[in-house]
């Protein structure tokens, strides 16, 4: 007889809260050249060299550093995999009663896959994701409020791809995705603007070009507690080149 799976319509609270608490200890390690990337402390005329990396954070600099955990702690619950039957069984209940969606307690994975298969019209599925995970908008007038019938529809569709095995519209990886909106927000908040940037570099005698700049230095600071969080838990790593092209793939290469 088979097994009916049951839906999961809220987050396990536990395991996120103790991943947002490390990552948020080790991105306190690294605060005065997370800080300085993000011009906190030029912006208030604090020297960087005055920075006490080893003294209590100011409530400032806290509030700088939580949205980056949270944007972490969001990517890696992005990455763990949900079983299947518990994921169709979730997105059949929030077809049928849409308004679980305005909860904002459903599993990371499910919102991820309605995000993915959400339309406001006629448009290509997911070309507005940020809808459905859109609390910080890169762009002002970006973002809807998702509507109860298009989240339904959306979630029907999600359905039916996962049960063709069709991945149409579906970035390779969510958890890059996440970190490309939510990331590119937080650094072009501190006023600065993101962009390729293509610098030489000599390997084995040979030129070649590499991804750098300003936003890729900051990024290459940050991740690094998700990155060791996905090894440990062998899931799909982030990539820092990856991120960046995913914020600057309309946007030329710059200098």
């Amino acid at each position: 007889m088979p097994t009916v799976s049951k839906a999961q319509l809220v987050e396990f609270e536990t395991p996120w809260l103790s991943s947002w608490d490390q990552m948020y200890r080790e991105l306190c390690l690294k605060r005065v050249p997370i800080l300085t990337a993000l011009r906190f402390y030029a912006e208030r005329g604090i020297p960087a060299s005055e920075a006490d990396p080893l003294g209590n954070l100011t409530e400032s600099e806290e509030a700088e550093l939580r949205p980056i955990a949270s944007a972490l702690t969001i990517a890696a619950a992005a990455s763990e995999v949900m079983p299947t039957g518990v994921l169709v069984a979730t997105l059949r209940k929030v077809s049928k009663s849409p308004s679980l969606f305005s909860s904002g307690q459903l599993p990371a994975a499910v919102e991820w896959e309605i995000a993915c298969n959400y339309q406001r019209s006629a448009e290509k599925p997911g070309t507005n994701w940020r809808d459905v995970w859109g609390d910080q908008p890169s762009v002002e007038g970006e973002v809807e409020v998702p509507t109860g019938p298009n989240i339904a529809k959306a979630a029907l569709s999600a359905i039916q791809s996962i049960q063709s095995s069709r991945k149409r519209g579906r970035p390779p990886n969510a958890a890059n995705q996440i970190l490309a909106g939510r990331l590119g927000n937080i650094f072009r908040s501190s006023g600065q603007r993101i962009a390729r940037h293509r610098l030489p570099e000599m390997r084995q005698g040979k030129l070649i070009f590499i991804e750098g700049g300003p936003f890729h230095d900051f990024l290459s600071l940050v991740l690094s507690p998700l990155q060791r969080h996905l090894r440990d838990r062998q899931l799909a790593p982030v990539t820092v080149d990856t991120i960046v092209r995913l914020v600057t793939e309309d946007s030329p290469p710059a200098g």
